[in-house]
């Protein structure tokens, strides 16, 4: 071939190899070109997401975790939830009227809420989960995950003065406004949240987590594809398949178990974190804004640190003795037990804030109702 057709053939190889490369590089490209920012104070914003239950949609979400939680036996979900990517479709109506599919390789696991409960199903195993009622405390669950939902529970979290605009972003073909929330206690392993929303309705489109002293979010979650309409009827309701196995269940009354087999009563603070919320007499949680620490007190028989969980969760010792200790960079947990009772306590604090906790409840104890 002739040098000059030789040429010609590269250059055309080289637009089409920079051509692909445009090409793929199009959606980054695209979110990073800066976007002109609505004249929306940062309070007005937060106040718009904290409303924005009500507000109804249907899209494409993906969220990624990075908590590296240890694979402690009964806590999969829990586990893979706060550690890798999870996929799923949505349709919201609006706080009872909603499904969404969790995506995996297996197939689809579906939650639809409604009026008086929950169905769960599983295409895999081709069984639906019917449970009346809603928990007062229950495990995560992918809903959890997404951007509106995640968004909103920590807006509410925030503080006026914690919170100021950043620079905004398209997500999901919406121009998005930014707020950042910084945290001002130094008791807490949350180091900023940065969250877009849509100005105009306050959803949040997409959701991130850094931890105290991190560079790179631990948790993120955003909307690659999004419509704001709300879903049809037939959108969130189950229809239930002929052949699939079903389990109908109450929703767990948590409280009434943990006061039946405990008699224990927390006190009203703990080292110098005061009670936020009460689930039982021997459950509640302590501290202020995104320092929480959940605390439950229970007969030491009950406790069930089986050898597995021994092996895979490492152990401390102080004044509460010797504990397991699960430690990541934004949630951390310490199991003890002292003088006939078991302690779990959890949350978004430092290890530190759990061994101050635990200080003290192996020196004072908990009263007996």
């Amino acid at each position: 071939m002739h040098w000059s057709a030789r040429s010609r053939w590269s250059w055309r190889w080289l637009a089409v190899l920079a051509g692909v490369a445009v090409l793929a590089s199009v959606p980054a490209l695209v979110a990073a070109v800066p976007v002109p920012g609505r004249e929306v104070a940062a309070l007005d914003l937060l106040a718009r997401v904290r409303a924005s239950g009500s507000v109804a949609y249907r899209g494409y979400a993906e969220s990624r975790a990075g908590l590296g939680l240890p694979d402690v036996p009964r806590a999969g979900q829990v586990v893979a939830l706060l550690g890798e990517t999870t996929r799923m479709r949505a349709w919201v109506r609006g706080p009872t009227a909603w499904r969404v599919d969790e995506l995996t390789l297996a197939g689809e696991r579906d939650t639809y809420q409604d009026e008086f409960g929950t169905w769960r199903w599983d295409s895999g195993e081709q069984r639906a989960d019917r449970t009346e009622g809603e928990a007062a405390v229950r495990f995560a669950r992918p809903a959890d995950l997404l951007p509106p939902e995640l968004g909103r529970r920590l807006a509410a979290a925030a503080a006026p003065d914690e919170v100021r605009r950043v620079r905004g972003r398209r997500v999901a073909g919406v121009v998005a406004a930014g707020l950042r929330i910084v945290p001002r206690s130094p008791d807490t392993t949350v180091g900023r949240v940065d969250l877009w929303a849509d100005p105009a309705t306050g959803l949040p489109l997409r959701v991130e987590v850094t931890a105290r002293g991190a560079v790179a979010p631990i948790l993120a979650t955003a909307f690659l594809d999004l419509r704001q309409a709300a879903p049809g009827p037939e959108d969130v309701t189950f229809h239930l398949p002929l052949d699939a196995e079903v389990v109908d269940q109450e929703a767990a009354d948590m409280a009434g178990t943990i006061d039946r087999f405990s008699p224990f009563v927390l006190p009203a603070s703990l080292a110098g974190l005061p009670g936020r919320s009460r689930v039982a007499r021997a459950a509640g949680t302590f501290g202020q804004g995104f320092g929480l620490v959940a605390v439950l007190a229970f007969p030491d028989r009950f406790s069930r640190r089986t050898r597995a969980f021994l092996e895979r969760v490492p152990r401390v010792r102080g004044a509460w003795g010797e504990a397991s200790l699960v430690s990541t960079p934004l949630l951390n947990g310490l199991v003890f037990d002292r003088a006939g009772v078991a302690y779990a306590l959890a949350g978004t604090v430092p290890p530190r804030v759990l061994e101050r906790v635990a200080t003290q409840l192996a020196r004072d104890g908990v009263a007996q109702a």
